[in-house]
C-alpha cells in the first residue's frame, strides 16, 4: 500500500538527510495504541522537537481492509494548518509500516475529566471557544470530522485545546453535500447518523453539545448501559439537564441537541450565545482584570516540561504526554502518590504538616477532587484528628484539641463527599467529647452548618482539604487495582494508577513511586529492596538504566519492572473505558494471567 502524498512536503533540512527518514528520529517509549496503530514518543534529531510518532501496520490495515481509510486520513490531515488542530509533520512508509509524524501534547481532555469529574462553566468556556474555532477551520475546508469526543481533543501543556484524530473525517465537495455511512462514536452521534440518514456538517454541531454537556456534567448526555440503548436515546434526543447549571449554560446545549439538523444553532450563533461570550471571570484564569483571556502555563494542571520519562511513562492514564489515539496519560493526576514505604496508614506524623503549598492559589491549582470509589471503610486516629472513610465514601475529618483535663474534644467536623464535590463544615456542641463516628447510625448533621462545592470551598478550608486529599491518596496508594503474573514474578498497580511494584521470583522487589505527596510535580522514584528485605537502592525514574551502577541482572529487573508498568497502564486506561460504558459492573480489581503453582514461588503470595 502506498500513501498517497502527492502535495506533501517532507521535513528536511542539512541534517535530515538520511534516505531512511524514520532515522532522523529517535523513538522512545509506547505512549499509545490504537485498532491497526502504536504511537511512541519521539524527538526529532536535528533540532530536537518532541514528536508522537504513529506507526501503522500494513498488513493489519490489509486485514482490516482500512488502506483507503488511512489515505483519506494522510490527505486531510496533511493540509490543516490551524493552531486549534494537532498538526501533521510527516508522513512516510516503508515496506512494512507507514509513519505519522505529529504534534506532541500533554494528554487528552477525556483522561483530565476523568480526574477533575466535572468542568467549572469559565473552564468549559475556555475550551469550547477553542474548539469552536477549529471546528469553523475545518467545517471552512469542507471537512467533516464525524468523530469529536474528548478523547480527540489534546490538551497542551499551556492548557490549549487541539483537536486530533482524522481516521473518520470525511472531505466535502460542497457545504451542500451530505453523507450516509455510519460512523463516530455512539455517545456523540447525531441522531440522523445514529438512524442512518445522510448527515451533513450539522453532525459535527451536535458532537460539540454532547461535548459541552460532558464537560459540565462529567458524563455524555445519552449514555446507557449498551450501544443500542445509547443510540435509542440519541434517536429520541433524550437527556436531563441538572439543575445546578445556569440558564444560559441550558438553552445553549438545548439549542445544539436539536433532532432536527437544520435547527442547531450554527457555529456563529454559538459563538455569539451568551454562555460563551460571558467574561471568564475565574481567577485562575485571570486574577488581574475582568478581560477574557487563556488559562496560563503556569495554571497548575500541566508540567511544563515534556521530555522526561517521567512524564511520558506515568501512565496509559495517569503518565506525561498524550498523542493522537494515544490512550494514556497523565501528567496532570493530582491523585499524587507517597513514598511505597510507608507500610501502614497509621504513619501519619507529616499529615499535617501541609502547609508548603501556597494558600493563596485557587484550590483547581493544587489539588483535584479526591476520589474514594472501591475504598473499604476506614478509621484511622492520630496525635490532631480522628479521620474516616464511611461505608458509602464520604470522608470526615474531625479536630481534635487537648483541654485542661487532659483530653480531647472535637472542635470541628470537616466532611467531604465520595466524589470530593460536596463538603460540609461545622463545629459540634462544646460538650461533645466522643467522636460521632464511632456511634452506630447515620452521621449527625445540625442545623449551624456549613456547605459548599469544590469550586466554591473558601481559601480557609483548603489545608483541610488538603489532608482529607491526602488522607485518601494514602489509602489508594496501597490498595490493589490491577495484578498481573508473569514468567519473571508478580506485577501490582495500585488505585492511584501510579503506584506500582514488581516481586521478582528470587524475591527481590521494584516499587514505583512519587517522591513526596506534598508536591504535584514531585518525581517518581524507584526503590530496590533484595529478598532479604533490605533496601538497597533508590534512583530517579528518570534515569538512564544502562548507566545506572548496578549488575547486568539488576538492570534487567529494572527495564522489566518499567516495561511491566507500562503494560499495567494500558489495560488499566482499557478497563476504565470499559467501566465507564458499563458503570453497572465491578471492573476492579482485576487480576492478568495465573500464578504460579509451585511452592518455590509462595513469594508471590
Amino acid at each position: 500500500m502506498a500513501v498517497s502524498t502527492a502535495e506533501w512536503t517532507p521535513h528536511s533540512c542539512d541534517t535530515c538527510i538520511n534516505l531512511d527518514p524514520i532515522k532522523n528520529y529517535d523513538k522512545f517509549e509506547l505512549i499509545g495504541t490504537g485498532g491497526f496503530a502504536k504511537v511512541y514518543r519521539g524527538i526529532r534529531l536535528c533540532d530536537r522537537l518532541n514528536v508522537a510518532i504513529k506507526i501503522m501496520d500494513k498488513q493489519q490495515l490489509k486485514l482490516k481492509n482500512a488502506q483507503s481509510r488511512v489515505n483519506e486520513e494522510v490527505q486531510i490531515h496533511y493540509r490543516l494548518r490551524n493552531l486549534a488542530i494537532v498538526q501533521l509533520l510527516e508522513v512516510f512508509e516503508d515496506d512494512t509500516n507507514i509513519y505519522l509524524i505529529l504534534e506532541l501534547c500533554a494528554t487528552d481532555m477525556q483522561k483530565y475529566l476523568n480526574i477533575r469529574q466535572q468542568f467549572t462553566e469559565d473552564e468549559t468556556r475556555h475550551y469550547i471557544k477553542q474548539i469552536v474555532t477549529g471546528i469553523e477551520y475545518l467545517h471552512s475546508h469542507q471537512i467533516l470530522h464525524r468523530d469529536l469526543k474528548l478523547h480527540n481533543l489534546l490538551l497542551t501543556k499551556d492548557n490549549n485545546v487541539k483537536i486530533a484524530d482524522f481516521g473518520l473525517a470525511k472531505q466535502l465537495i460542497t457545504h451542500e453535500q451530505t453523507n450516509f455511512t455510519m460512523v463516530g462514536t455512539p455517545n456523540f452521534l447525531a441522531p440522523e447518523i445514529a438512524t442512518r440518514k445522510t448527515h451533513s456538517f450539522e453532525a459535527d454541531i451536535w458532537s460539540l453539545g454532547a461535548l459541552i454537556y460532558q464537560c459540565l456534567v462529567g458524563k455524555p448526555p445519552f449514555d446507557d448501559q449498551d450501544v443500542l440503548s445509547t443510540l435509542r436515546r440519541v434517536a429520541n434526543v433524550r437527556y436531563v439537564l441538572p439543575e445546578g447549571l445556569s440558564h444560559e449554560a441550558k438553552d445553549l446545549i438545548n439549542r445544539i441537541l436539536q433532532k432536527d439538523a437544520k435547527k442547531r444553532l450554527t457555529l456563529i450563533q454559538i459563538r455569539n450565545h451568551p454562555f460563551l461570550s460571558k467574561c471568564l471571570m475565574n481567577d485562575r484564569i485571570n486574577s488581574s482584570r475582568n478581560s477574557c483571556t487563556s488559562l496560563r502555563s503556569d495554571s497548575g494542571y500541566f508540567d511544563t516540561s515534556i521530555s522526561s520519562r517521567q512524564q511520558t511513562n506515568e501512565s496509559t492514564l495517569s503518565r506525561g504526554p498524550l498523542t493522537l489515539n494515544s490512550l494514556p496519560p497523565l501528567i496532570i493526576n493530582k491523585n499524587q502518590k507517597i513514598n511505597a514505604s510507608s507500610a501502614s496508614i497509621l504513619s501519619y506524623n507529616n499529615l499535617s504538616n501541609t502547609n508548603n503549598i501556597s494558600q493563596r492559589k485557587p484550590i483547581h491549582e493544587v489539588l483535584t477532587p479526591l476520589n474514594t470509589q472501591r475504598l473499604d471503610r476506614r478509621h484511622v486516629i492520630t496525635k490532631s484528628d480522628i479521620m474516616d472513610v464511611l461505608d458509602d465514601g464520604e470522608v470526615v475529618i474531625q479536630h481534635l484539641v487537648e483541654v485542661k483535663t487532659g483530653s480531647k474534644r472535637i472542635v470541628d467536623v470537616f466532611r467531604v463527599s465520595s466524589d470530593g464535590q460536596k463538603i460540609i463544615y461545622y463545629r459540634p456542641d462544646r460538650r461533645q467529647y466522643n467522636s460521632y463516628i464511632e456511634s452506630e447510625g447515620p452521621l449527625p448533621l445540625p442545623v449551624n452548618y456549613e456547605q459548599y462545592t469544590f469550586d466554591t470551598l473558601p481559601e480557609q478550608f483548603h489545608n483541610k482539604y488538603r489532608r482529607a486529599w491526602k488522607f485518601v491518596n494514602i489509602i489508594r496508594s496501597l490498595r490493589c487495582k490491577i495484578i498481573m503474573y508473569t514468567n519473571d514474578g508478580k506485577c501490582r498497580l495500585m488505585e492511584t494508577s501510579i503506584e506500582f511494584d514488581f516481586t521478582h521470583l528470587n524475591g527481590t522487589k521494584i516499587s514505583i513511586y512519587r517522591k513526596n505527596l506534598e508536591h504535584l510535580d514531585s518525581p517518581l522514584e524507584i526503590k530496590l529492596v533484595d529478598p532479604s528485605g533490605r533496601m538497597t537502592s533508590i534512583f530517579n525514574y528518570n534515569d538512564c538504566i544502562e548507566q545506572l551502577n548496578v549488575p547486568l541482572d539488576t538492570k534487567q529487573m529494572l527495564q522489566k519492572a518499567i516495561k511491566f508498568r507500562e503494560c499495567c497502564l494500558i489495560k488499566n486506561q482499557l478497563l476504565e473505558e470499559h467501566q465507564a460504558q458499563f458503570p453497572e459492573g465491578k471492573t476492579f480489581p482485576a487480576i492478568f494471567g495465573e500464578k504460579p503453582r509451585s511452592s518455590s514461588h509462595n513469594i508471590l503470595k
